[in-house]
């Protein structure tokens, strides 16, 4: 009884998470009410209090779901073959690809960026996406100053100032490509910008 009670209580968070995504990607987070979600996920408002504490507690929950797996494989400190430069360009390629590929991204992509108003009991969503910007600068830094010890990045280039720049490139590809229809192939245009950027890094800092 305890484990199918536990079951249950999955399945409706699962159901709300999914009933959100779908009224934020509609009506956008401000305009939307836990009323809604609750109603088309098919249960009653206070089962979302239940599992969730407010409107951005369930937004974050949603952009977990969605983001999490992808943010500890390309953001997590870990062991490989690959020379730093060639592991930031691998783990960039990865985030255009994997964003290209995955409908769910997408649609919390397009959620967090363009039909979020981060203010009142919003403010919190803010706070996370800065949160995985600044993660994702900490490691490209990260690799940065490990081919700027190797060499293959000069030594008067700014590790944190190419990572900053890095991030907002393909941020702001990804949110443009979005707004844009998905009209250009992201992983070509994302993959040639980055290679391209670094490129530049060399010869202005030669």
């Amino acid at each position: 009884m305890v484990r199918r009670t536990k079951e249950e209580a999955l399945q409706t968070r699962q159901a709300l998470l999914d009933a959100a995504e779908v009224v934020f990607d509609a009506r956008g987070v401000s305009e939307a009410s836990l009323q809604e979600i609750a109603a088309l996920a098919g249960v009653t408002r206070g089962a979302v209090y239940w599992h969730f504490r407010d409107k951005a507690d369930l937004f974050n929950a949603l952009m977990d779901r969605a983001i999490l797996p992808f943010e500890q494989r390309w953001l997590d400190d870990r062991a490989t073959p690959l020379a730093p430069l060639a592991e930031l360009v691998a783990i960039a390629a990865d985030m255009l690809r994997a964003t290209s590929r995955d409908g769910r991204l997408q649609r919390a992509v397009s959620i967090s960026s363009q039909k979020t108003s981060y203010v009142g009991e919003l403010g919190a969503i803010r706070e996370r996406r800065l949160a995985v910007l600044a993660r994702a600068r900490k490691r490209f830094a990260m690799l940065l100053r490990q081919a700027q010890r190797a060499g293959e990045l000069p030594q008067d280039a700014r590790p944190a100032d190419v990572a900053r720049a890095l991030v907002a490139l393909i941020d702001g590809l990804v949110i443009h490509w979005l707004l844009d229809g998905r009209r250009f192939n992201l992983c070509k245009v994302g993959g040639a910008a980055v290679r391209h950027q670094l490129a530049g890094i060399s010869k202005c800092s030669g």
